[in-house]
């Protein structure tokens, strides 16, 4: 199926089988950010194997309806990601657990989360969350800028801001901060919109004068 941004006219071309089945569908374009909605015909997809009807793989695209405040966390701990989840959903958030960077890659190539939640226990990070951390870090610095990275570990400290620039983060909480995102991150986020407010400006006359 080709689509069309209606924000900077580029086009893409998306699988039909990697779409729902029926009803409205979005995707953010990874070059303006524009909201791109696409009507999805009603449809059955047969596999060769016979007549039987099956789920299709999305392979990461989820329907998101505009201005949907998203996260995706990584947390391999049962008790302490159930206790993320209900901070986060707590906080508005649609939340998306990943668990290698395989899950993060595919999520990204149709939608930019929001926020970003890295879960570490031991003294080193295990080669997964290594690996996540390496996709976030290869991220254009334009899409980077718009995503809020929290990484939890031991040593996590909220106020250090060189410690959370040190392991490409926007902060680090400690471990038994985590029930109390929702009194620290509202902060945490006006403080980062502050910081970024002049650089965001300045980029949207320049894609206004541009056009």
């Amino acid at each position: 199926m080709d689509v069309i941004c209606t924000g900077c006219s580029k086009r893409y071309k998306i699988a039909e089988e990697k779409l729902p089945s029926d009803g409205v569908a979005y995707f953010t374009c990874p070059k303006c950010k524009e909201q791109i909605k696409i009507e999805v015909p009603s449809k059955k997809i047969l596999l060769s194997t016979g007549e039987k009807t099956v789920a299709t793989d999305l392979q990461g695209f989820e329907p998101f309806e505009p201005d949907t405040k998203t996260a995706l966390v990584y947390c391999p701990e049962s008790q302490a990601r159930e206790l993320l989840q209900k901070e986060l959903i707590g906080l508005g958030y649609e939340v998306r657990l990943i668990n290698q960077q395989d899950d993060i890659r595919s999520r990204f190539r149709y939608h930019i989360y929001d926020l970003i939640l890295l879960y570490q226990n031991g003294p080193e990070a295990k080669d997964d969350l290594t690996n996540i951390q390496e996709y976030i870090s290869s991220l254009l610095m334009d899409m980077r800028r718009k995503i809020f990275v929290v990484y939890v570990h031991p040593r996590g400290n909220r106020l250090d801001s060189m410690q959370a620039f040190s392991i490409g983060s926007d902060l680090t909480i400690g471990l038994s901060e985590i029930g109390n995102l929702s009194k620290i991150l509202p902060s945490a986020f006006e403080a980062k919109e502050i910081a970024y407010k002049v650089f965001f400006e300045c980029k949207a006359k320049v894609e206004e004068e541009a056009l």
